[in-house]
């Protein structure tokens, strides 16, 4: 009686070890869990508001289409995007205008000092193209167009060049005529209040204490800042060939909310104006 009691105790034993194996080999195996997903890569998205280089490039993607008689299609992408444009000016020395007046209006930012060496004016006046400018006749839809050239458009870098040449040593050929520009055009019936291509702008300089006026040692910049308007085409840039021998000539339709004058050298703001 014994004996069979330890037979049974025996076979439940091992029993229960063989369900224990059976059920451990139809428990289904858990998937490990998967690694947590890479971090994708930040993409390159544009810059919100263009800088000189950014603007430069666009206009030489303009002028080699019309040169080569290539009409791009689909939306203007310039249409709407903000600018933030930087001309230097007055790097080798004051400039004079070509009638010795400095507030000529002709688009072009200048300085000169006065005849004591007290003061140092700055000025702008945007040159009147409400007739037609360098790109062509004028488009349709606008009462004023004023321009501001864009000085050595070749340059991307928004500072006076770090090289200088002597009179003596420049070749005797004729300069380039200038074949950049931003035009600030005000549409047919807008309001004529603080519009910034009818008025000049002027900053004035003065010496600290009985010393001249300390002259700029790396020139002074103009800065344009707004957004980039169409024309009646919807395009931004505008390029005219004048000839086959010259880059076309290119304006660059705009709408300016900020005009100011910054030091060369520290990029301090000297004066501004809102006038959008």
């Amino acid at each position: 009686m014994v004996f069979e009691m330890k037979v049974h105790w025996r076979t439940a034993a091992a029993l229960v070890l063989a369900g224990s194996v059976v059920v451990g080999c139809d428990r289904p195996v858990e998937p490990a869990a998967p690694p947590p997903p890479e971090p994708a890569a930040p993409s390159a998205a544009p810059s919100p508001t263009l800088d000189r280089a950014a603007i430069l490039a666009a206009v030489d993607a303009a002028a080699s289409d019309t040169a080569a008689g290539v009409a791009r299609a689909g939306p203007e992408p310039l249409v709407g995007r903000t600018f933030s444009l930087r001309v230097a000016f007055g790097c080798f020395g004051p400039q004079t205008a070509p009638s010795g007046e400095p507030a000529t209006r002709d688009g072009t930012p200048r300085w000169a000092a006065s005849a004591d060496g007290r003061t140092i004016r700055l000025t702008l006046s945007p040159v009147d193209w409400t007739d037609g400018d360098v790109s062509g006749p004028a488009p349709e839809g606008f009462e004023t167009l004023s321009g501001v050239w864009i000085n050595q458009p070749w340059m991307r870098s928004e500072a006076c060049p770090a090289w200088s040449v002597r009179e003596a040593e420049a070749p005797a050929v004729p300069l380039p005529a200038r074949v950049a520009a931003l035009v600030m055009g005000r549409p047919t019936g807008a309001s004529r209040v603080g519009r910034s291509g009818d008025q000049t702008f002027t900053h004035v300089v003065r010496a600290e204490g009985e010393e001249p006026v300390a002259r700029p040692a790396q020139g002074y910049r103009l800065v344009l800042e707004g957004r980039f308007v169409g024309w009646a085409d919807e395009r931004v840039i505008r390029c005219r060939v004048i000839s086959p021998e010259r880059p076309p000539a290119c304006a660059v339709g705009a709408a300016v909310d900020r005009i100011a004058f910054e030091d060369g050298a520290t990029g301090a703001v000297l004066s501004e104006w809102r006038p959008g």
